[in-house]
């Protein structure tokens, strides 16, 4: 995994591994943007909001996609972080400013 490039898939990996720890479930619950940094040893996009939910056996979210505003064409990094969904790539530089856009992006 290229320190400059991340992968959704590349975070759930990571985080499905770690929360059968109960410890450290804890811990991703609280802070999950600290705990991904940690494991990734690499910052997140300044501008990227991270929220857990925790499901339970009465409780179900759903996760709806980004919906483009009507008329409004999509560039094609923004294209690649809608579609599919189990590679979504995004820079990783923290400056949230696109810099090192596709390069090594999963497709």
């Amino acid at each position: 995994m290229s320190p400059s490039t991340l992968s959704r898939f590349d975070i759930e990996q990571v985080i499905r591994r770690k929360i059968q720890r109960p410890a450290y479930r804890k811990a991703f619950l609280q802070s999950p943007r600290e705990e991904i940094e940690e494991q990734l040893h690499a910052p997140l996009p300044g501008d990227m909001n991270i929220t857990v939910l925790e499901e339970g056996p009465n409780l179900l979210y759903f996760v709806l996609p980004y919906e483009i505003p009507a008329g409004r064409e999509l560039s094609d990094l923004e294209l690649e972080h809608v579609a599919g969904g189990k590679h979504d790539s995004y820079n990783n530089t923290g400056t949230g400013d696109g810099g090192g856009e596709g390069e090594g992006a999963k497709g």
